[in-house]
């Protein structure tokens, strides 16, 4: 979405898991390094990518009630996450309507734990059924051993070892909305508020605030919320007083990277063919003819001013290809 130009070694469209293991098989016969990509909608991609790129296309989606207004859901890692948010909230299911309008596949949606507005993936997995390039076998992954951290995961600690092939999750007719998050706080107000009214009013904000990569690439947030220990909090307060946060259980506490960004002066900049988005500064965008290293420069830069105002690191969210010094 970033609409840096890349070139592959080889490109391999996979609708299940027998062709999944025929690639694979012919990867390891010809001795040639791979990874897996989704709609590429989290990545920075160099002008040449020495490696061959395995997409899992299948979005077979299947529906099971398991009683009391509980229901079991798969998805195949090729839907598009929106579309599978889109029906569920059609079907009236609760649990990820918060998540809307979140570009990449469903695949990706485990490898960064995605979140938005207060509810994470992890709130609601069963298990990740995934391909284990290592052992050769589909494994099943439940949410304990994802080791979901915030836009962290298991699989993308180890990037280059599974192909996630479907999501299966546990949503419910009838559980609490979670409104306390932001923009949504004020549809407490509103009795006969439901999932298809949250739904909504999470692309409303979400299409005010980020640009379509369509029309304006770019990668959604460019940068985590970095979290902080109180007593840096403390004294960060005392210097700004004004500064976006959210205290976390166990003593830490959520900075707003916008935030930081937008205070430093950023918000708008442009250097050539890359900038700082005008209306959110937590987006990097590529205004046409702009490189990695361009890009990555201008991240840089970001990183050291917010490092020299306030004292606080920002880390880079989307995946730098290549991973690997050998790729």
């Amino acid at each position: 979405t970033l609409r840096l130009p890349c070139r592959v070694d080889r490109l391999y469209r996979v609708a299940s898991l027998e062709e999944l293991q025929q690639v694979h098989a012919t990867l390891i016969d010809e001795k040639l390094d791979y990874c897996v990509m989704g709609g590429g909608s989290n990545l920075v991609l160099p002008e040449n990518l020495a490696l061959s790129v395995i997409q899992y296309t299948s979005t077979t989606l299947e529906f099971q009630p398991l009683g009391d207004g509980i229901w079991q859901v798969r998805a195949e890692a090729g839907l598009s996450w929106d579309e599978f948010v889109e029906q569920c909230v059609a079907r009236g299911l609760r649990g990820i309507e918060n998540l809307s309008l979140i570009p990449g596949t469903v695949g990706a949606a485990p490898v960064q734990n995605i979140g938005a507005y207060g509810v994470e993936l992890g709130d609601v997995l069963e298990y990740v059924e995934a391909y284990d390039f290592s052992g050769q076998c589909l494994r099943r992954f439940s949410k304990d051993e994802c080791q979901f951290a915030y836009r962290d995961s298991m699989f993308k600690q180890q990037p280059l070892r599974f192909c996630i092939v479907a999501v299966v999750l546990r949503l419910s007719l009838d559980a609490p909305l979670t409104l306390k998050y932001g923009e949504l706080n004020a549809l407490k107000e509103d009795p006969s508020v439901d999932v298809h009214a949250v739904r909504q009013r999470v692309i409303e904000v979400r299409r005010a605030k980020l640009p379509d990569p369509a029309s304006t690439p770019n990668a959604g947030s460019f940068f985590k919320n970095p979290v902080i220990p109180h007593e840096d909090f403390i004294a960060l307060k005392e210097h700004f007083p004004d500064v976006v946060h959210y205290i976390l259980p166990g003593g830490m506490v959520k900075l707003a990277a916008g935030w930081l960004i937008d205070k430093a002066g950023w918000k708008g900049y442009r250097d050539g063919p890359v900038g700082v988005h005008d209306k959110q500064a937590l987006v990097l965008v590529n205004h046409g003819g702009a490189e990695q290293a361009m890009l990555l420069n201008l991240a840089a830069r970001i990183q050291s001013s917010i490092r020299e105002r306030f004292l606080v690191e920002l880390e880079i969210e989307p995946q730098i290809w290549p991973l690997l010094d050998k790729a």
